[in-house]
């Protein structure tokens, strides 16, 4: 059984959605919430499999990184549920996307893609690759920049960078600034003479 969790800020859609979800057998909808507060404390006590979110539930600031606010849930699929014009590089970061025109068949086929390939990572280490931000974080580290001068120089919380430093760290498998200098430099993220 897969756990969905769905954070919406319309009622109407959110119980239209959980409605529609009810008719997926092998799906059950363990929570859903129209507030951020709630999505963070529920999320993390009920651990669902996958989030059905809408972008718009964020502010403008967190919704480029919003993979990175559910960091220590790295088994959470989170499924963009999108209602409004939303730019391009946000869609990317979710593992699927629902639209609002979307029927029943689509939903499910985005959900059963989804699911697979949460049981297809379950058996392999993590490899994906770095994303942008990761690699803008990555660079700034191999210049020896500190956590809170990365967080200035790319106008993002210290929180955020250092769940970036943990992705990079998770992704790389280097633990070490050193390493990870010798690692930014052998991918052509930076060039030597940029190094402090």
């Amino acid at each position: 059984m897969i756990k969905i969790a769905i954070a919406e800020p319309s009622s109407m859609l959110r119980i239209g959605l959980e409605q529609l979800l009810r008719e997926l057998p092998d799906a059950e909808v363990v929570f859903s919430t129209d507030n951020l507060n709630a999505l963070y404390s529920r999320i993390n006590a009920l651990h669902p499999d996958v989030l059905i979110v809408n972008p718009l539930l964020f502010d403008y600031t967190k919704r480029a990184t919003l993979r990175a606010e559910f960091d220590q849930l790295p088994n959470l699929r989170i499924v963009g549920l999108i209602t409004a014009y939303i730019e391009s590089q946000h869609q990317r970061q979710f593992a699927g996307i629902i639209e609002l025109n979307d029927d029943l068949q689509r939903i499910k086929s985005t959900l059963n893609q989804v699911v697979s390939s949460l049981q297809s990572d379950s058996d392999e280490p993590d490899t994906d690759p770095l994303s942008d931000r990761e690699k803008d974080v990555l660079v700034c580290l191999s210049k020896g920049l500190k956590n809170n001068e990365i967080a200035d120089e790319l106008n993002i919380s210290v929180h955020t960078v250092i769940t970036h430093r943990k992705n990079i760290v998770r992704k790389t498998g280097i633990k070490s600034v050193a390493a990870l200098t010798v690692y930014a430099i052998l991918n052509n993220l930076i060039e030597q003479k940029d190094i402090i």
